[in-house]
């Protein structure tokens, strides 16, 4: 296997604010994270192989997870008003670019099942003027197989404790500045590795 520094680099040179490597036994997944894609209703659900109801969810993510011993988690830090704003696809775009950016390293490290998993739903992000998901269609491909990754809201995965974890402020939700005009915000990644 490649240096874990490596590949804690490549993501900060990809666009990582911050990259920390953690044991999957630090990972919490949590039934009513993913249950918020049901109910509220994302307007997501049902529209990616990466999201509820097509993904393994909760219990297969923890399946998946005993096949791995550690994650590289990441943050990418960002003014809050683009984050908060309706014209955010472009960022998410970006972390999930990253994403797959340190999945492809850390296959050429010698992690050949990397598996990495980003924020928002790919069908939004890369094939929003489709109607269908290519990838749901009988006999159907991703269009952006180099760059789609499932969202880590649809298996649970509690970011909050993961940057608690990481020793980082949990930047999500909390505006600073003059009247919330200001500040940062983070959105978040991982990468499993085994």
């Amino acid at each position: 296997m490649g240096n874990i520094a490596d590949l804690l680099d490549h993501a900060r040179r990809l666009g990582a604010s911050e990259a920390v490597l953690l044991a999957t036994e630090e990972l919490e997944v949590k039934e009513e994270l993913a249950a918020r894609c049901r109910e509220p209703r994302c307007e997501n659900y049902g529209l990616s192989p990466g999201c509820p109801p097509h993904s393994i969810g909760p219990l297969g993510f923890r399946r998946l997870l005993q096949e791995y011993a550690r994650v590289l988690f990441f943050h990418i830090e960002v003014p809050a008003k683009v984050l908060y704003s309706s014209d955010n696809r472009e960022l998410f775009q970006f972390l999930h670019e990253v994403a797959a950016g340190i999945e492809e390293e850390a296959h050429h490290l010698g992690w050949s099942r990397a598996r990495a998993f980003a924020g928002d739903s790919c069908k939004r992000l890369f094939c929003e003027e489709r109607k269908v998901c290519p990838a749901l269609s009988p006999g159907g491909a991703c269009r952006f197989p180099r760059l789609a990754r499932p969202s880590m809201s649809g298996y649970g995965i509690d970011v909050g404790h993961l940057m608690r974890r990481a020793g980082w402020e949990q930047k999500m939700g909390k505006l600073a500045g003059n009247g919330g005009q200001g500040g940062t915000a983070s959105v978040c990644g991982l990468v499993l590795l085994g």
